[in-house]
């Protein structure tokens, strides 16, 4: 897909800067933004955790339904159209959300944000970004894309929390839609296009083995599975951070600040894990990060203890928040190595509607067991244990 000789440096770094902007303000206002929207749903809606935290898998099921689309559209057809007319579907969406007037509607307005999300961010990016980059330089700029994304994730979450105090819940998402319009759509419409050298669509697609021979590969379940397993984790501690928090003593703001020290850390991680990987490999630096993320969230249980509960709250930060990003980092390079590069952008985009669907069931389960257990304990220790098996198909993916 990409010519190392052709390769045209600034227009391909321009193109990362601009995705990362993108990708972190459509997260931020969506993904990264609910769990700091749950107590004022709840206010809002007069829901309980279960219920708010039914949006973020609402969310997630409409998204990861929406990226084998994108992926499959992306193998056959120009970029641009897809990406732009799947971020008019978030702006859309995101201000009909600010309207509704009640939760069932809200939800529905949520899972089209999904929908437009997930059209126009991970998947969609990452197979653009394969067009533009050889093969030795693609790892690094997945991990610039992420920590790029960090930083937008390092200011929303305090922004945010600041707009929600002083402007509640609807005006806040009014002000995020606007943010849509006037940022994203217009990067997406200048900066989305495939690389003067890549291959014509319909010609690499009559070049391309079926994806019936990939399927049947052990490697690929292997990877969903792991995939599964630490989407489910991080997705589930993600969606319950904030309210945890605040349950133990912190503050809204204080919980933001957290939030956004998380982002910070994803930026370090990002860059870190991305050059250890061209050194140890993608399977042995994503099993180091799985084990420091299992870590994090155990210190995180922590973080209750009066003696040092913030030291135990500055591991959590460290090591889950420079390991969060760490499988949608290496899983694209991981699927490439054992499948190669013929239709990359479906089978990603598969493995990703799979192991997604299943991962968006974490915030209601998260957000039951808090209810039931009326406590933060189990959930939590569930989200270590989860994140730590994945240790398996990755072992299992190895010798395969």
């Amino acid at each position: 897909m990409s010519n190392s000789d052709n390769f045209d440096t600034r227009s391909a770094w321009t193109l990362v800067l601009g995705l990362g902007v993108t990708m972190s303000i459509s997260f931020g206002l969506t993904l990264n933004a609910f769990s700091i929207f749950t107590l004022p749903i709840m206010e809002t809606f007069h829901c309980n955790h279960e219920q708010a935290a039914r949006l973020a898998t609402v969310f997630m099921v409409t998204m990861t339904l929406a990226m084998p689309a994108a992926g499959w559209l992306l193998d056959r057809v120009p970029p641009r159209p897809v990406m732009v007319c799947s971020g008019l579907v978030t702006g859309l969406a995101y201000l009909a959300a600010s309207q509704s007037s009640s939760l069932d509607m809200f939800t529905l307005t949520i899972a089209c944000c999904g929908i437009g999300v997930g059209g126009s961010t991970y998947v969609p990016a990452f197979i653009l970004v394969s067009h533009w980059f050889p093969v030795p330089r693609q790892g690094l700029a997945f991990g610039v894309l992420l920590a790029v994304v960090g930083a937008g994730g390092t200011v929303l979450p305090v922004l945010l929390t600041q707009m929600l105090a002083q402007m509640g819940l609807r005006t806040t998402m009014e002000a995020g839609a606007v943010m849509i319009f006037a940022v994203c759509i217009p990067l997406l419409w200048w900066l989305v296009r495939l690389p003067a050298h890549a291959a014509p669509a319909a010609k690499a697609q009559a070049q391309e083995p079926g994806i019936g021979a990939v399927l049947r590969l052990p490697q690929y379940w292997l990877w969903i599975a792991m995939f599964l397993l630490i989407t489910l984790s991080g997705l589930s501690v993600l969606m319950g951070l904030v309210p945890y928090l605040v349950s133990i003593g912190y503050s809204a703001a204080e919980a933001a600040l957290v939030y956004g020290a998380i982002a910070a850390a994803t930026i370090g991680g990002s860059l870190l894990f991305g050059a250890l990987s061209t050194r140890q490999g993608v399977r042995r630096t994503l099993s180091l990060g799985v084990v420091v993320g299992s870590i994090g969230v155990l210190a995180l249980l922590q973080a209750t203890e009066a003696g040092w509960g913030m030291t135990a709250l500055t591991g959590f930060v460290l090591g889950w928040g420079m390991t969060f990003n760490l499988v949608n980092q290496m899983s694209p390079t991981l699927l490439m190595e054992f499948a190669g590069r013929q239709n990359f952008g479906s089978l990603l985009g598969l493995g990703n509607l799979i192991s997604g669907l299943g991962a968006a069931m974490g915030p209601t389960l998260f957000g039951y067991l808090v209810d039931s257990s009326q406590g933060y304990g189990l959930p939590l220790s569930l989200c270590a244990a989860l994140m730590a098996l994945a240790l398996l198909p990755l072992a299992l993916l190895r010798r395969a």
